[in-house]
C-alpha cells in the first residue's frame, strides 16, 4: 500500500534543482523550501539590496538658512568617528564626510528601526541628531528638497539642539542643518525581473522601512505595478484592517519590523503564499513567518542563518530561476504521483475486497516489485528532470489522488467481476501459479502503464519515449522470467503461471472495460472542475 519510491524520487527531484541552483550561486539551506516557492502567489522585497544595489553613496548636501558649514563639517566628522552605528547608511555618510576630534562623545543614542534617528550628546552640551525627514522635521520640507525625494533618493536631515534628548521622551525643537542626499543605483536587471513575476502571475510588494515616497519612485522605475499606490505605515491609524491594506497596496514605507511580520501574516489570512526577502535584522520575524524566506549574500549573519535561501551575489534576478526550479520539481513530482498512487488506492481497494469476502489477496511482493520498477520508477525518475515551469495551481495530495482514482477504480472494479466469475465457476481461484494470477498481474501492469500513458500526455519525444520503453518493458520483463521458469534456470522469480489463450482474451475483456471505466471516471466525477474533486482537495488541504 505505500508508494515508498515516491520518497525516494522526491528527495532526488529537490536534490537535482538545489545542484543546479548553486551553479546559480544560490544556497539553499531547506530541502524544502523549493516546494514552498513554487506554490508562491506573493513577492515581498525590501527595497535596498533586492530593487537597489546596495551601495549607499552620499551624492550632496543641501544645507539650511543659517547653517555653519564649517561646523556642521567638524560636528558631523566627529559624530561618524565616535558613532557605534555601522550600518550601510553610516557607512555611506563615513565615506563622504571627513573624519574629526573636534568635539567630545559624552552621550550617544544608536539608531533604532522604530526610532529613525541617532544622536549624540558632545562635551559643549549641544546634541547633533540624524534621522529620517518625518521623525527631525515637523515641518514640509523645502521644494530642493522634497523633488529629490520624488526622484528616488534617500534623504537623511540633520539637526541639533542644546536641549536633553532622551529615547523615552519626544524630541525637542530642532534646529536644522542640512539635508543629506544618498543615493543605491537600482539593480539593471530588475525590470526584467519584475516583468517576469508579473507575467507569471506573482504579485510583488516593496516593504521597506524608507521614506514612502522615496520607496514608490524606485518601485516605478524597476517596473513595479501599483508603485504609485503607497502607504507610509507610520501614520496607519489604530483600527486600519490590515487584511485589506495587504491587499490593497503595493508599496509601503515606513514599516516597523513588527508591521512587517503583521503584513506576511494578513496575506496569509487572504490565503496566499509568500516569500520574503531580507537583508537586516529589522526583516527577521517576516522572514521567520513567510512561507519561504530569502537572504541575500550581502545581508547580516542573522538574516542568513534564519532564511531559507540565500543569495550568495545578492541579485534577486535569479529569482526567476529558483521559481523555476521548485515548478518543475512539483509539477512533474505531482504527475508522477499520479502512477503510484494507483498502485496504492487499488491495494487498499481489494484488500477491503479480500477481507469482505474471504478471498485471498491475489498477488505475491516479487509480482508489485515489479511493478515498482518497470511502471513506476523508471519512468517517473527521468520525467522528474524534464523542464516544467508551469504556474502550480493544484495541492499535491489531493492532485496525485485525483489522477490516480480512475485507474485503481477501473482495477477494483474488474476484481469484483473476477470474484462475481469465479463465485460461478468460470474463473479459478487465485494464488502462486494459477491463471487467475497472472489474469490480475498482467491486468494490473496494464492499467500501470495506461497511467503512464496518461502522465506522459501531451507527448514529447522523452515522454512517448518513456511511455513506449514502459510498455515493452513490462511485457518483455514478464515473458523473460516466465521464460527462464521453463527453459534456462528453472528460477520462478514472478511465481507466475503461463498464460494461456483463453486466459488472455478474458484480459483482453478487463482491459477494455478498465480502460472505458477509467476514461468515464476521469472525465465526469474526477474532472479537475468536479464538485468530488474539490471535495478531495478540501477534504486533504
Amino acid at each position: 500500500m505505500l508508494p515508498k519510491g515516491l520518497y525516494l524520487l522526491i528527495s532526488i527531484g529537490l536534490a537535482a534543482g538545489i545542484v543546479s541552483l548553486s551553479k546559480k550561486h544560490v544556497l539553499v539551506q531547506d530541502l524544502y523550501s523549493l516546494e514552498n516557492l513554487a506554490h508562491v502567489d506573493v513577492l515581498c522585497l525590501d527595497k535596498t539590496g533586492t530593487l537597489t544595489e546596495g551601495r549607499m553613496q552620499v551624492e550632496d548636501t543641501i544645507f539650511f538658512p543659517g547653517a555653519d558649514t564649517e561646523e556642521f563639517q567638524q560636528r558631523m566628522g566627529s559624530f561618524l568617528s565616535q558613532t557605534s552605528d555601522n550600518n550601510a547608511t553610516f557607512q555611506a555618510l563615513s565615506s563622504y564626510f571627513p573624519g574629526a576630534e573636534t568635539y567630545t562623545r559624552t552621550a550617544d543614542i544608536p539608531f533604532s528601526s522604530d526610532r529613525k534617528w541617532s544622536a549624540m550628546t558632545f562635551s559643549d552640551g549641544a546634541t547633533l541628531l540624524v534621522g529620517a525627514p518625518e521623525k527631525l522635521s515637523p515641518k514640509p520640507l523645502p521644494d530642493a528638497v522634497q523633488s529629490h525625494m520624488a526622484a528616488g533618493k534617500r534623504i537623511l536631515l540633520v539637526g541639533i539642539t542644546t536641549e536633553p534628548v532622551t529615547k523615552e521622551q519626544p524630541l525637542p525643537a530642532l534646529k536644522l542643518l542640512a539635508a543629506v542626499l544618498i543615493v543605491d543605483p537600482i539593480r539593471k536587471n530588475a525590470s526584467a525581473a519584475m516583468a517576469y513575476f508579473r507575467s507569471e502571475g506573482v504579485a510583488v510588494k516593496i516593504i521597506s522601512g524608507d521614506n514612502p515616497v522615496t520607496v514608490s519612485a524606485i518601485a516605478a522605475k524597476a517596473g513595479v505595478p501599483g508603485a504609485e499606490h503607497y502607504l507610509d505605515m507610520s501614520q496607519l491609524e489604530a483600527d486600519a484592517s490590515m487584511d485589506e491594506i495587504a491587499e490593497t497596496y503595493s508599496v509601503f514605507g515606513r514599516v516597523t519590523p513588527t508591521q512587517k511580520k503583521q503584513l506576511v501574516e494578513a496575506l496569509h489570512r487572504k490565503k496566499h503564499t509568500v516569500a520574503m526577502t531580507g537583508d537586516g535584522v529589522n526583516d527577521l520575524l517576516a522572514l521567520k513567518e513567510a512561507d519561504c524566506s530569502i537572504a541575500v549574500g550581502q545581508g547580516s549573519d542573522a538574516a542568513r542563518q534564519v532564511a531559507q535561501l540565500v543569495l550568495l551575489d545578492s541579485d534577486f534576478s535569479v529569482l526567476k530561476d529558483v521559481l523555476m526550479q521548485g515548478r518543475r520539481v512539483v509539477n512533474n513530482l505531482t504527475k508522477s504521483a499520479g502512477v503510484f498512487f494507483i498502485k496504492t488506492l487499488y491495494s487498499i481497494l481489494l484488500c477491503a475486497l479480500c477481507l469482505l469476502t474471504n478471498a485471498p489477496f491475489p498477488f505475491v511482493p516479487i509480482q508489485i516489485t515489479l511493478i515498482d520498477l518497470v511502471i513506476e520508477g523508471y519512468p517517473s525518475f527521468f520525467a522528474s528532470f524534464e523542464q516544467n515551469s508551469q504556474k502550480v495551481t493544484t495541492r499535491f495530495l489531493p492532485e496525485a489522488i485525483r489522477r490516480a482514482a480512475p485507474n485503481a477504480i477501473s482495477i477494483a472494479l474488474c476484481f469484483g467481476i473476477y470474484l462475481i466469475l469465479h463465485a460461478c465457476g468460470i474463473l479459478g481461484a487465485s494464488g502462486e501459479n494459477t491463471q487467475a494470477n497472472a489474469l490480475l498481474f498482467l491486468l494490473i501492469g496494464t492499467v500501470g502503464i495506461l497511467g503512464v500513458f496518461k502522465m506522459c500526455c501531451p507527448f514529447n519525444k522523452l515522454r512517448g519515449f518513456l511511455c513506449i520503453t514502459t510498455g515493452i518493458g513490462y511485457y518483455a520483463a514478464v515473458a523473460l522470467c516466465l521464460w527462464l521458469k521453463n527453459h534456462w534456470l528453472c528460477v520462478d522469480i514472478l511465481h507466475m503461471a503461463v498464460p494461456t489463450g483463453s486466459t488472455l482474451l478474458f484480459l483482453l475483456g478487463f482491459a477494455a472495460l478498465s480502460l472505458v471505466t477509467e476514461r468515464v471516471l476521469a472525465l465526469t466525477l474526477f474532472r479537475p472542475d468536479s464538485r468530488l474533486s474539490a471535495k478531495l482537495r478540501k477534504c486533504l488541504s
